[in-house]
């Protein structure tokens, strides 16, 4: 049997070899269990991959005068060199896992849906603010003055968002700067604020990990850390395909790092942290992706992607699903029927009706599957079976403890009112 390790580069070798000795670039792309090779070895830069080895090749080709019935002197060499540059990030093949790997990404949306909200309820009673507002708080709280770039390196959202959560606080006097570029300094109050609110973190996370022994939980962290490095591995992939900026050195370390040979220091206080951050880049990379392929904004990519999961779907299931007002909803959803990818039954000029995707949005909904599960399998590479069946357990008992937390606030809230 074909080592797997090799599997995609014998793949790419016999696409160049194919294309140079036809010409016919693009006709012969892999497709079936060459397609599925690639994808699982090289994720979202399979496609890229695939265009690069066949520029090689008809390039040397067309030096060539066009014409060849056998592959010319240094082009094994050559095309060897391209492929070492495409080495997979990890060398150990993942074990088959069954489970699809978006369950995940979907039970790590939950699971932050349930501690934004409860921690919504919880810190209201000390201060209204935003959530963003809360994190950049806590960030300069534990990691000092930090500028922009490593506010939105730290946060795991974009500068734009920073911009608008450090305009808020600089109004309320939370936090102070002496140029718009300069490091964001906590001002005396910000700082009594942030260790209020760092102390009542603390509490908080260590509800969610009570049950998880301490080896469990080290197991979990290395896990985590593990698919953080891919997430942000995925999103610089993306920006650099995007044509954009990579990203700003950084002082504020996205993925902590730990000495080789020694243990993880356990951070009880810092369970969600890493989380939301994995969440966050894996996002934000999905958005550009999406955008390359589709042409779709993120929410534009959403909403089409709930309707073909149901379809037909009802107008207020589509809505609830979203977490989207009416009107927010109503306008995208407009947009894509004008777009023609979506169809919509029920009477005219009115969003109440059932919902479902043209041809051309079928086709749309192809592509995002297809990405979605390119960049699941890319992220999901460095787990084993079991290692991945291991931090799953633990997970679960993280979103279950998450949920209790919710319940109670609920509760406490609903006291408040009576």
């Amino acid at each position: 049997m074909e080592d797997r390790k090799e599997a995609w580069r014998r793949v790419l070798a016999d696409l160049a070899r194919s294309c140079y000795l036809t010409g016919a670039e693009g006709k012969g792309k892999p497709a079936g269990d060459d397609a599925l090779v690639l994808a699982k070895s090289l994720g979202p830069l399979a496609e890229e991959a695939v265009q690069i080895v066949e520029a090689y090749a008809i390039g040397v080709r067309t030096l060539g005068n066009g014409e060849a019935d056998e592959l010319p002197p240094g082009f094994e060499a050559r095309l060897a060199i391209i492929l070492n540059g495409l080495v997979p990030t990890t060398e150990e093949e993942p074990e088959e896992i069954e489970d699809d790997p978006p369950v995940f990404q979907s039970e790590l949306w939950q699971l932050l849906t349930k501690v934004r909200e409860s921690a919504e309820l919880s810190y209201a009673r000390e201060i209204a603010l935003v959530e963003l507002d809360r994190r950049i708080l806590l960030l300069l709280g534990t990691a000092g003055p930090l500028v922009p770039a490593e506010l939105s390196n730290g946060a795991g959202v974009d500068k734009a968002q920073v911009s608008r959560s450090v305009k808020r606080l600089l109004e309320i006097k939370m936090v102070e700067r002496r140029q718009i570029r300069s490091p964001v300094n906590l001002t005396r109050n910000g700082k009594a604020l942030a260790d209020r609110l760092l102390r009542l973190a603390e509490l908080r996370n260590r509800e969610l990990t009570v049950d998880i022994p301490d080896a469990e939980l080290a197991d979990f962290r290395r896990v985590v850390e593990k698919l953080l490095e891919r997430a942000v591995s995925l999103y610089d992939q993306e920006r650099a395909l995007a044509n954009e900026e990579p990203n700003a050195p950084s002082r504020f370390p996205v993925v902590p790092q730990d000495e080789p040979g020694k243990p993880i220091v356990l951070d009880r206080d810092r369970i969600i942290s890493p989380l939301m951050t994995l969440s966050a880049y894996f996002s934000r990379s999905a958005a550009l992706i999406f955008k390359r392929r589709t042409g779709l904004s993120n929410f534009e990519t959403w909403v089409l992607n709930e309707i073909g999961r149901d379809q037909p779907i009802e107008w207020n299931t589509l809505v609830e699903r979203l977490d989207r007002d009416h009107s927010q909803a109503g306008r995208t959803v407009n947009s894509l029927i004008e777009r023609a990818l979506v169809d919509r039954q029920g009477r005219p000029g009115r969003r109440h009706g059932r919902f479902s995707l043209t041809e051309e949005g079928e086709r749309m909904y192809e592509i995002i599957q297809d990405a979605s599960r390119q960049r699941s399998a890319y992220l999901m590479a460095p787990l084993s079976g079991d290692e991945r069946s291991r931090f799953l357990a633990t997970f679960e008992k993280v979103h279950r403890n998450a949920a209790v937390q919710l319940e109670r606030e609920r509760a406490f809230e609903e006291m408040a009112h009576r």
